[in-house]
């Protein structure tokens, strides 16, 4: 794709990339659901998770496509959705007659309006998804050593030094542990980082509702999450579950390429999580036979990235900034960079590999 054609997709807010995808879905005549929540963005705008459904009433195999689950990684999420269903609409892609399409745009809406990561209750929401009868409790083993450094308890200082203590503790810890520890997910801490709340949210539950009013009938499902911010520059990395067994590993990597990784800080760019939305749902519908993938693009160094988080969650709790007026912070800017970044390489590198992905799971399903 021209980066002429970039901006077409790449949306300068929630409320903009929103009416996009709705456009989109219209020429494609999918069938549209929206889950309003009944919290407000900024300019006291309904914030909602907005699902393009294609294909049969009951299918047997179904695709799925999600982005925005960490909030401003909607952004990028929702250019490749909007230029999917284009294709769709263009008829560049055709779906047998037993397989479903559904395209979920911004699961955390309220993250994409408000330039966060997380939901309004400081929730990560890809740690909100405990299988059934998991508690929301517990946290990493070190996390407390590591609390003071990621969570300070006051908007700013003046002899800060966080990328210098950041490199000692993953020099001392071992960067793989580090990895691990800040960001498994935590639920006893609801002002710190990577917490994965007290219970399972709103967006959560309306998103989790309507999968059960469609998955019962499915027998194979392939679905596809896409996130940013782990990995070099512009390439993905496709994250799959660290305890599918060797068997099963190696026909992905057959029928996705090397780019598959488990979830494991040894073996790749990522790490094992608690609550992930995929494992969260599939734990139940288990009769379904599933193949879940992360597509994860990569945007800037592990530290910078999370000094910029650090920063946000910060200024959140800690400042005296009026609600509004954050969205418009430095802090919150500096924020969609990290995971957004502004630059028509990277934004030409995560369309045409988020559109091929695609490309290959339907050929897969």
């Amino acid at each position: 794709m021209e980066s002429s054609e970039l901006w077409r997709y790449f949306s300068p807010d929630y409320v903009t990339a929103r009416q996009r995808f709705l456009d989109a879905c219209e020429k494609t005549s999918a069938e549209l659901t929206t889950l309003t929540l009944s919290v407000k963005g900024p300019s006291d705008e309904n914030l909602s998770i907005d699902i393009a459904y294609i294909g049969p009433d009951n299918p047997t195999r179904l695709l799925i496509h999600t982005s925005g689950v960490h909030g401003v990684e909607g952004f990028p999420g929702s250019a490749v959705q909007i230029r999917l269903l284009e294709r769709i609409s263009n008829g560049d892609i055709a779906l047998d007659e037993d397989c479903g399409l559904i395209v979920a745009h911004a699961i955390n809406p309220y993250g994409f309006a408000w330039l966060r990561r997380v939901n309004e209750d400081n929730a990560d929401l890809n740690r909100n998804f405990l299988p059934p009868n998991e508690a929301y409790v517990g946290e990493p083993e070190r996390f407390h050593e590591l609390d003071g450094l990621l969570n300070p308890r006051s908007y700013k200082s003046l002899f800060d030094m966080f990328s210098l203590k950041a490199g000692w503790v993953m020099f001392s810890m071992g960067f793989n542990v580090a990895k691990q520890v800040i960001a498994e997910g935590q639920y006893e801490r609801p002002k710190a980082m990577q917490y994965g709340g007290h219970q399972m949210y709103e967006g959560p539950k309306l998103w989790l509702g309507y999968l059960s009013k469609v998955l019962p009938n499915v027998k194979r499902a392939v679905w596809l999450d896409f996130h940013t911010g782990l990995g070099p520059f512009g390439e993905d990395s496709l994250l799959v579950s660290n305890e599918l067994g060797d068997e099963a590993f190696s026909s992905l990597t057959n029928r996705y390429g090397s780019a598959i990784q488990p979830l494991d800080p040894e073996a790749g760019v990522a790490y094992r999580i608690r609550g992930g939305m995929l494992e969260g749902v599939s734990a139940r519908f288990p009769e379904i036979d599933w193949t879940l993938i992360t597509q994860e693009f990569g945007t800037y160094k592990p530290v910078k990235i999370l000094k910029t988080l650090r920063a946000e969650n910060r200024m959140t709790h800690w400042s005296n900034i009026e609600k509004r007026k954050k969205v418009n912070s430095a802090e919150r800017r500096k924020l969609v960079e990290v995971f957004n970044p502004n630059s028509d390489k990277w934004r030409e590198m995560i369309m045409n590999r988020g559109l091929a992905l695609f490309d290959s799971a339907l050929s897969d399903i």
